[in-house]
C-alpha cells in the first residue's frame, strides 16, 4: 500500500489527530492484492482522499477486502476506484457540503454509503464489464443533494437509495442489466416509516434497459393540515420486458409521476396520495400484455393519461379516483388486438 499526501510517511492515523492544526490533509492510496484490511478516518475540514475524477490514485484491486472510510467535517471528498469480488466496502461522512463517489467492479461486493450533509453531490456505481450479485447501500440525509445510483452492466444486483430528513433533493437511478431489485426513497415510508419532518419537492429520474428487473420508487412529505411542503416528481423510463414497476406519492401537495415503458408484460403500480394540490400522471406503454393499475386519492384534483396504443396485445387497467374534489379527469388510447377483448375498470368518486 502506498500512502502519499500532506505527510509523506506518517502514518493515516497521523491525519486523524493532525486535522485539528492543519485543516487540509490529503491521502492519495494505491493498493494491489488480495485479502486486505483498510480503514482510514479523517476528522477536520478540507479533507481529501481524491482520486476519480480529482487529482491522485484513490485506486483498490483485488479479492477478500474490507475497506473502510470514515471523514467528519466540512468541505470533505472521498472519491475512490475499486476492483476485485467478495469485497466490504464502505463510506461515510457526516459534515456539509461534502462530495463522495465510490465506483465497483467486481461480484459479490456490498457497498455502503452514508452521508449527512447538505448540498451534496454522491456518485456510486457499480461496474461497467457484467459485473453480478453485488449490493448497494445509500442514505442520504440532508438538504438540496443530488444522488446518482448506478449499474451500468449487470445482473442480480440489489439496490436501495434512501434521502431523507430534508427537502429539495434529487435522485437518478441508471440500471442496465436483468433481474436486478432496485429500490429508491425520498422521505421514506411503506412502511419503512422516518419522515421526521419532510417538507417535500423530491424529484427522481429512473432510466433502466433489462428484462425482470423489480423497481419501486416512494416518495412523502409531511401531511400536516394548514401547512406541508412542496410537490414531488418521480420519472420512471424503461426498456425491456416482464419488469416490475412500483410508484407511490405521498403528502401533503401535489404530486407529478410519469412512465414510459418499451416492452412486453409489464406490470405498473401507481399510488397517489395527499391532501391538496394536484395529483397528475401520464403512463405510455408500447408492447403486449401490460398490467396498470393506479390509485388517487385525497384532496386536489387527479388526472391520469394512459396511452397503450403502439402494438396492442392484450392488457388489464385498473382505475380508482377518489378525490374530495369534483376535479377528476381520465383519459386511455388504446389499441386492443386480443381476441378475447381487454380489460378495463375505472373507478371516479
Amino acid at each position: 500500500m502506498k500512502l502519499t499526501g500532506t505527510h509523506l510517511g506518517i502514518l493515516v492515523i497521523a491525519l486523524y489527530f493532525g486535522a485539528q492544526a492543519c485543516y487540509a490533509n490529503d491521502i492519495y492510496i494505491s493498493q494491489i492484492g488480495d485479502n486486505t484490511d483498510i480503514t482510514i478516518v479523517q476528522n477536520g475540514e478540507n479533507n481529501q482522499i481524491e482520486g476519480l475524477s480529482g487529482s491522485g490514485d484513490a485506486e483498490i484491486s483485488g479479492n477478500n477486502k474490507t475497506v473502510s472510510f470514515n471523514q467528519t467535517g466540512n468541505t470533505n471528498q472521498i472519491r475512490v476506484w475499486t476492483h476485485g469480488g467478495n469485497q466490504q466496502m464502505s463510506l461515510t461522512q457526516n459534515g456539509n457540503s461534502n462530495i463522495s463517489a465510490m465506483d465497483n467492479h467486481g461480484n459479490n461486493n456490498n457497498m455502503s454509503v452514508d452521508i449527512d450533509g447538505d448540498g451534496n453531490i454522491t456518485h456510486t456505481e457499480i461496474g461497467n464489464g457484467g459485473d453480478n450479485d453485488n449490493n448497494m447501500s445509500v442514505t442520504i440525509d440532508g438538504d438540496s443533494n443530488v444522488v446518482y445510483s448506478e449499474v451500468l452492466s449487470g445482473d442480480d444486483n440489489n439496490v436501495d437509495v434512501q434521502i431523507h430528513k430534508q427537502d429539495s433533493n434529487y435522485a437518478y437511478v441508471l440500471v442496465n442489466g436483468d433481474s436486478n431489485n432496485v429500490k429508491a426513497w425520498q422521505g421514506k415510508h411503506e412502511d419503512g416509516t422516518v419522515d421526521v419532518d419532510e417538507t417535500g419537492d423530491h424529484e427522481a429520474y429512473w432510466t433502466v434497459t433489462g428484462n425482470n428487473n423489480i423497481l419501486d420508487s416512494y416518495q412523502t412529505d409531511t401531511n400536516r393540515s394548514g401547512g406541508g411542503g412542496a410537490g414531488h416528481h418521480i420519472a420512471n423510463v424503461v426498456n425491456g420486458d416482464n419488469n416490475d414497476v412500483t410508484h407511490t406519492q405521498m403528502g401533503k401537495a401535489g404530486h407529478d409521476g410519469f412512465v414510459e415503458i418499451q416492452g412486453d408484460d409489464n406490470t405498473v403500480d401507481l399510488y397517489q396520495r395527499g391532501n391538496g394540490g394536484v395529483k397528475w400522471t401520464d403512463i405510455v406503454l408500447d408492447g403486449d400484455g401490460h398490467s396498470v393499475d393506479s390509485d388517487q386519492r385525497g384532496t386536489g384534483s387527479a388526472n391520469l393519461e394512459l396511452d397503450l396504443t403502439n402494438s396492442g396485445g392484450a392488457y388489464s387497467v385498473t382505475t380508482n379516483q377518489n378525490t374530495s374534489t369534483t376535479h377528476r379527469s381520465y383519459s386511455l388510447t388504446g389499441s386492443c388486438t386480443n381476441a378475447n377483448g381487454c380489460g378495463i375498470i375505472i373507478t371516479q368518486n
